[in-house]
């Protein structure tokens, strides 16, 4: 009878206990024992979009028109296409009755990469300053990026800082996100006939080269 007992109360630990209080390696992970979703970007889309404001979530229709867009709501985004890796355990369940019962918080894909570098350009001339060709990392922020900690604002009490892509990239430890999205700080001074080329660096060696469509700017 009392191996019997033994069992259930492990059994109910296991049901009820769920998490320990040790960390796994993945961001955002609460819970020891559970899987680790690792992932390896194989490469990016880049879409047009026209959205305002600019912070958040931009999805539904890509901007496909042939008119002009405001430069103020113009939206680069990056979606990134994935190979999902076998998930990985660590520890098996605490059987502690200490255990807390606590329900443990999702557990979100994550990837070993790290970028290196990013660069803009354009076909045409952005102003007198910036000829076409001329890095626009300065004249672009990073407006969103989905589930990853990598810091692109800084937030006070009645406004949101975004950090310019130049800023983004000169921080340590950059984990590319499934989704970002950039948009532009500066209004260019020519508005016609920009074709924005993106390249994405990775310390692991990885390159990638994105071209968007031709876009006009409204005068």
């Amino acid at each position: 009878m009392k191996r019997y007992l033994l069992v259930s109360v492990a059994f109910l630990s296991l049901i009820v206990g769920g998490c320990g209080s040790d960390k796994i390696e993945g961001p955002d992970d609460t819970c020891s024992g559970t899987s680790k979703p690792e992932y390896v970007i194989k490469s990016y889309t880049l879409s047009v979009f026209s959205s305002d404001p600019r912070g958040g979530y931009v999805g539904g229709d890509t901007y496909e028109s042939a008119d002009p867009i405001d430069f103020g709501s113009f939206i680069l985004k990056l979606d990134i296409e994935k190979n999902t890796l076998a998930e990985r355990f660590d520890k098996s369940f605490d059987f502690s009755l200490m255990s807390k019962a606590y329900a443990c918080s999702p557990v979100l894909p994550y990837t070993q990469q790290r970028i290196s570098s990013i660069n803009i350009t354009s076909s045409a001339a952005f102003s007198d300053d910036l000829p076409a060709g001329s890095s626009l990392n300065d004249v672009f922020d990073v407006v969103y990026l989905d589930y990853v900690p990598t810091p692109y604002y800084t937030k006070t009490a009645d406004s949101i800082d975004y950090f310019s892509v130049s800023e983004f990239i000169a921080q340590d430890d950059n984990i590319p996100a499934e989704i970002t999205q950039l948009a532009l700080n500066t209004e260019p001074s020519f508005k016609q006939n920009h074709v924005f080329f993106l390249e994405i660096n990775f310390h692991s060696g990885e390159q990638f080269l994105l071209e968007s469509r031709e876009i006009s700017f409204q005068e």
